[in-house]
């Protein structure tokens, strides 16, 4: 399918009669506040912090701002168009969010039973017995200890120095990062609450739109 260009002619300001410049910002901002006042009567409403009023809020646009018809129903369905853009960015917030949550359980998992493990190698150098799990990157080969990662090889040469220089230092790297783990899956969680329990007004709005800008 072909491009079609349509040509068009250019207006600037400064060529434009003044009174009539004026009149169309008056115009674009008197609309823009009457599209606010639509949008945050919804928001209201939705919160539970002003009763629905008896009056259509096509009329109430109209003699609070002084439109006619077509601007008051113009700015009638652009706030419902917010409200339902809003709406929609909602769910996909909440689908974000549920996603970083379930990222953060899982590196949660995986730490605490690294941290498991490494403990129980601990606990069987304190009894003097070392023991290793078959599947953990530590191991005794002969009377050393190694250390496994996937491009380099750590080696120890006695007991003591394998249980202070790494045992020690990974098991309380490992507790840090789980205290870090938890913290953000509880700011993700609170995140969420507020997601599913907030109704945006048009500040967040216009903040959110400039951003996306």
């Amino acid at each position: 399918m072909g491009m079609k260009a349509i040509f068009s002619h250019r207006l600037y300001k400064h060529k434009i009669d003044p009174d009539f410049v004026m009149s169309m910002t008056h115009t674009l901002r008197v609309f823009n506040q009457a599209k606010h006042f639509r949008y945050q009567a919804d928001v209201r409403e939705l919160r539970g912090s002003k009763a629905k009023s008896s009056v259509s809020i096509h009329q109430r646009l109209k003699q609070r701002y002084g439109l006619n018809d077509y601007y008051a129903n113009s700015a009638v369905q652009e706030g419902r168009a917010l409200l339902s853009a809003q709406k929609e960015l909602k769910n996909v917030y909440m689908h974000n969010k549920k996603e970083q949550i379930s990222a953060v359980k899982r590196k949660i998992k995986a730490t605490k039973a690294r941290l498991t493990t490494l403990q129980k190698i601990k606990g069987s150098f304190v009894k003097g017995t070392p023991m290793f799990n078959k599947t953990s990157r530590e191991q005794q080969k002969g009377a050393f200890f190694v250390v496994t990662y996937k491009h380099s090889t750590r080696l120890f040469y006695c007991a003591y120095d394998f249980e202070h220089q790494h045992l020690d230092v990974e098991i309380k790297h490992l507790k840090s990062r789980l205290g870090q783990l938890n913290f953000k899956k509880d700011r993700y969680e609170e995140q969420q609450t507020q997601l599913t329990n907030k109704v945006t007004g048009v500040c967040s709005v216009v903040k959110n739109s400039h951003a996306a800008g």
